[in-house]
Parts: C-alpha cells; structure tokens; sequence
C-alpha cells in the first residue's frame, strides 16, 4: 500500500482534474487535417522582412489561385460584381485608367509640332500622380510606373530622340506610421506615403534592377515588358479623343493604347500574391497594364517611329485585405479557388425527436 504526503493530495487532484477537463474540452472537436487554408499561412508566416532577401525564389510568391474571383473587364455588366471584390475592381479600373492617361499624355505631343520638346510631362508629374492614386482610395497600397529600358525621355533632355533615362520608376506606397513620436496614440493615420525612384540605383547592385531576374519579385513587369513588336507595326489597339477648344473648336485625336475589352487577355493582368521584399515587407496583389507610346522619338522620320509598349502601370494592395471563399466549389464559386471547400462547418445535421 503506497501512502502520499498529505501535502502532494492537492496537485494531484489538480492535475487529475486538467486532464480530465483537457480531455472534455479537446474531445468534442474531432481531428482537424491541414487544408489549404493551413499551408497558405504557415508560407505566409514563413517569410519576413528580416530573411526575405535569402529565401527560395518559390517562397516569396503565393499561388495564384490563392485569389479568387478577379474582377475581368469582360465580365462587367454581364455578371454581377460581389461586394467583397469591389475593391479589386476598383484597384483593376485604376491601373486601366492610369494605362490610358500615359498612354495618352505621353503621345499629345504629337497634337500640335513641338518647338523644343518639352510637352512631355515633367518628372514630378510622374511623383505627384502615383501619390494621389494610393491617396484617392484607402484600399490602394502602392502605385508605380515602371518604365522598359531606355524608354523613358525627360522635357529638360532637348535635341536629338536618343537622350532616355536608362531606368525610371516612380512609385508610391503607404507607410505605416504608428511608430511616429508625433503620433501618441500609436494608431497609423494611413496619410504618411513613402515616394522613390526605382530606376536610381548603382550600376553595381543588379538585385535593384527591376528589369532583370535579379530583382525577384518583379513579376508585374514581366506580365507586359520587354514589348517585341515584330514585322508588323500595327499591333497596338488605337483609340480616338474628341477634344473641345475654349476657342469653340474640335479636334479628334487618334493614340495607341492598351489592349481593348474584347482582345484576349485583356487590358490588365494580375499577379500572384507575394511578399514585397525590401519596399513596404507585406503579401501584396498587383494589377498590371502596359503604356503605350511611339518609339523612338523625335527623329523626324516618322516612317521607322513604331508604337510599343514602353511601361506599366501597376496598383498593389494588400493580400490580408482580401476575402476568400471557402464554400465548396459550385454556382458562384466555379473555381479557381484554392481555399474551396476548407471551411471548418458540419456538413450534415442530426435530428432529435421527441
């Protein structure tokens, strides 16, 4: 017979009791398997700003049907928009409007002869419109252009077309400001906007070149850029522009844009989810639509001008603010969704008669 200290009865039967209570509490919930919604966030929580620069190429992209639902120009006024994907469509029609403006703005010139080249807009025109897409909406958290090499062309440049900056990339994303000494509260006001150029790096660090596969996470400009227009040099969709004078005059202008609803796979392509390394560090999805423009410039033979793609417009929100589907596929969720029939709820019912 084993006799126990008086004093060793208490944490006994306190942990008797644990164990009993761990074992009702546990036991009414069955064994949940690992679904797809567990390895999208054990890959989500893998990567951070801290090892980022040094993880599989792999792991800092999501799979793409990790998104579901994305809004499709062909789609609108045809099937109906769900709430929850408003602000995926209103990130779509930004980069399309935007892909319009440029594409526009940066052919205007030809309107009317330029005296000395400098109808092009000014390089703060670039800085100012990113800031005000990422300010314009709460959901919006970056916006770029991203010009190919050597397609970029400066008013201040006069003279001959060849004068381009090799890389120019304004870009626009919403910081996050909590930790400000101004900002008691530690609340982020979501006001404070970091703008750089992209394009100004040293010559020595190629893992800055957003055109190369160095840079890593530059799938946006894969999407569109380096455009190779071949043979043809019709390839571009034209648009026209009615414009009316304070003068009481009209003028309709012809330019070259993206492509239009109804070609195959539209004006704006989307990427995967991935985690934005070195800039803002957060899971982001991009919307991505290409400038056009008439290449090279200023030559005064307007026979060997062609129109190409010169740069994308790219908006970025992030991916934590999106909602997924996790119902099982049909009507309404035809897929593709990855998070299709995950959903933890009992998909039958017991009756009780009494």
């Amino acid at each position: 017979m084993i006799v126990l200290p008086r004093a060793m009865m208490p944490i006994i039967v306190a942990c008797w009791l644990y164990y009993l209570l761990g074992v009702v509490v546990v036991g009414q919930y069955e064994w949940q398997t690992r679904d797809a919604f567990d390895e999208i966030r054990m890959r989500m929580d893998k990567v951070n700003d801290d090892n980022c620069q040094i993880q599989h190429l792999g792991d800092l992209y999501l799979p793409e049907d990790a998104v579901s639902h994305l809004p499709d120009i062909k789609d609108i006024n045809i099937n109906p928009v769900f709430p929850n994907r408003t602000a995926l469509l209103h990130l779509h029609n930004m980069a399309l409007s935007r892909s319009f403006f440029w594409s526009y703005i940066l052919q205007s010139r030809f309107i009317r002869p330029a005296i000395n080249d400098t109808y092009d807009p000014g390089m703060m025109y670039y800085f100012l419109s990113t800031v005000a897409d990422v300010s314009s909406n709460p959901y919006i958290n970056a916006s770029a252009i991203y010009f190919s090499s050597n397609m970029s062309y400066s008013p201040s440049y006069r003279g001959f077309f060849n004068k381009t900056f090799p890389r120019f990339a304004p870009r626009t994303f919403r910081a996050d400001d909590f930790n400000d000494p101004i900002h008691l509260e530690r609340i982020s006001t979501r006001n404070t906007f970091t703008v750089q150029d992209l394009g100004a790096f040293p010559t020595t660090r190629l893992s800055d070149d957003y055109t190369t596969d160095f840079y890593r996470i530059n799938e946006w400009y894969k999407k569109w850029l380096p455009d190779n227009v071949d043979k043809r040099h019709d390839t571009k969709t034209t648009y026209q522009i009615e414009i009316r004078y304070a003068n009481n005059t009209n003028e309709t202008f012809t330019f070259h844009g993206p492509p239009g609803a109804d070609e195959y796979p539209g004006p704006v392509k989307w990427t995967r989810p991935y985690f934005d390394c070195g800039r803002s560090n957060r899971w982001i999805v991009a919307a991505v639509s290409p400038v056009a423009d008439i290449y090279p410039r200023h030559t005064g033979f307007r026979h060997i001008e062609y129109p190409t793609y010169t740069a994308v417009s790219v908006m970025e929100m992030d991916f934590d603010r999106i909602d997924i589907n996790q119902c099982p596929k049909g009507k309404g969720n035809s897929g593709p969704n990855r998070f299709a029939n995950s959903a933890r709820c009992k998909t039958d019912t017991t009756e009780v008669y009494i």
